[in-house]
This record gives structure tokens, C-alpha cells and sequence, in this order.
């Protein structure tokens, strides 16, 4: 099965396979505005506690949330999502022309679930809006409640979830990347405050040196 790939900025590679797309919408999910951050001389301000979050993208009445732009619209297939693990509404949508992948993507309750927001970056306001044609959640069994799927660095970073080669996270493969050449291992560490990880900055098959970072946002 060959797939395409876009991001919500409508940027897009060329076709893919299925193996590879999961890396792609890992690496799609990362910006450069921690980078800019980080090499600018901004700083950002300091992190006391982290801040965990989760995305309400529809108001009750079952329009966008304000502060969603919606930029696009399409018909797509449903599942459960293979990146946010923790929300029971979470999707990956498979457009139904073009064959472009969103994930996550957010079903609504009201008036009826029939309709979804994919929200790649929550950190901005774009979301493309998804009329669901046929929608296949995942079992409660597969949740991971505590797992984030985006995270903040203290120093602005963006990082989403690495590519796995199975359900189980090996301990010496990255479990979120946050952009070329810089991955996170392992879990947040949430037993205080501030919650941190490790970082290692590197190739993933031959890693720096490990340093633990501090999290201003998660979200769940």
C-alpha cells in the first residue's frame, strides 16, 4: 500500500511506505521554532511546573474551539490514533482522495460523531476538519493515559513521538524526536513539579551522551 503524506502547512513528500510514514509524521510534527528559540538568545521564561493539557477542539455546541483556525477540509477513514495513545477520541484519518494521513485527529459527541479536527501541533491554531466515512476505534486495552504526545521543552523545543518497531518501546531506541539528529528517551519523569526526560542529543543509533531536560508542557 503506498501512502502520501502532508502536514497541516500542506507541505507534502513524495509517495512513501507504510513503514516509513510513521517516521514522517514524527519529523512532520516537530517545527524549528525551539530551534530558533534555543539559538535566538530568547530566553524563554523558567518552568516551576510543568503543564499538562489536553486538546479541546470543539465547543459544546460541536463547532471549532476558539483559537482553531479550521485551513482545510476533507472525507477520510478513521482509526485509532497511532500517536496519541491517552484520549479515546484521538484518530488517525486517512482521506478518502489524495490518501493524505492526519494523526492526531479529534472525533466530536455532539450533534453527532461524525465529524473530526486533526491537530498536528497544538501549539498553533490550524486543524484541518475531517468528515469521518468510516471510523474504527482502537480497544481500551491499547491506552497509555500517561503517555504524552507532544511535548514543550523548557527551552522551546517541539517533540512528538518516535517511530517504534513494536508495541513495546526497546530502552535503548528513542521514544520522541524532536527534530533531526535530537531524541528523547524513555518516559517523563512526573514525581515532581517540573517533569523531565532524557535527552540525547545524536544519531539514534549511536547516541550522545544522556542529559536529563525539563518539560514545560505535555499534552495528554
Amino acid at each position: 500500500m503506498v501512502l502520501t503524506v502532508t502536514t497541516l502547512d500542506s507541505r507534502r513528500v513524495r509517495p512513501a511506505s507504510l513503514a516509513l510514514v510513521t517516521a514522517l509524521l514524527a519529523l512532520a510534527g516537530c517545527t524549528d521554532t525551539g530551534a530558533r528559540a534555543v539559538g535566538s538568545g530568547v530566553h524563554p521564561a523558567p518552568v516551576t511546573a510543568t503543564r499538562a493539557t489536553h486538546v479541546e477542539p470543539f465547543t459544546p455546541e460541536g463547532g471549532p474551539a476558539p483559537g482553531f483556525t479550521v485551513v482545510d477540509h476533507a472525507a477520510a477513514k478513521c482509526s485509532a490514533s497511532g500517536v496519541n495513545l491517552s484520549d479515546p477520541d484521538a484518530r488517525r484519518c486517512m482521506t478518502t482522495e489524495g490518501y493524505f494521513l492526519y494523526d492526531p485527529c479529534f472525533v466530536r459527541h455532539h450533534p453527532r460523531p461524525d465529524v473530526a479536527l486533526c491537530v498536528q501541533n497544538p501549539t498553533k491554531s490550524q486543524a484541518v476538519r475531517i468528515r469521518i466515512v468510516e471510523d474504527t476505534p482502537g480497544s481500551a486495552d491499547r491506552r497509555q493515559p500517561d503517555r504524552p504526545w507532544f511535548l514543550e521543552l523548557a527551552d522551546g523545543r517541539h517533540c512528538v513521538p518516535a517511530p517504534s518497531p513494536s508495541e513495546d518501546d526497546p530502552p535503548r531506541r528513542p521514544t520522541y524526536t524532536c527534530g533531526s539528529d535530537d531524541h528523547l528517551y524513555g518516559l517523563p519523569d512526573t514525581t515532581q513539579p517540573v517533569w523531565t526526560i532524557t535527552n540525547r542529543p545524536g544519531d539514534a543509533d549511536i547516541p550522545g551522551p544522556p542529559q536529563r531536560v525539563r518539560i514545560r508542557t505535555a499534552w495528554l
